[in-house]
């Protein structure tokens, strides 16, 4: 019976390491390279669309969506429909 619960810990062992292997190897492939650029480029891209180019890096709770789907600063949304500048 011991040997058998040993055997299994083994095997689920065998697969963790070979797992691990598996997914350290894909990184330094062409293609784990690729998924690794093309989750960089979305990290730049959604911190570029929460940067307003007056106010500097808003929250993203804190945006404005206009009718257009397009986020807006909440302090350039304030000076657009109240007219002043805070």
């Amino acid at each position: 019976m011991n040997a058998i619960i040993v055997e299994s810990v083994l095997f689920i062992g065998l697969l963790a390491v070979v797992g691990t292997l598996l997914v350290s190897a894909l990184g330094i492939t062409p293609f784990g390279r690729r998924i690794k650029q093309t989750a960089n480029r979305k990290r730049i891209d959604k911190t570029a669309e929460l940067t307003c180019p007056i106010h500097g890096l808003q929250r993203e709770e804190d945006l404005v969506r206009l009718p257009t789907g397009e986020p807006l600063c909440p302090l350039c949304y304030k000076e657009a429909v109240h007219g002043y500048i805070s």
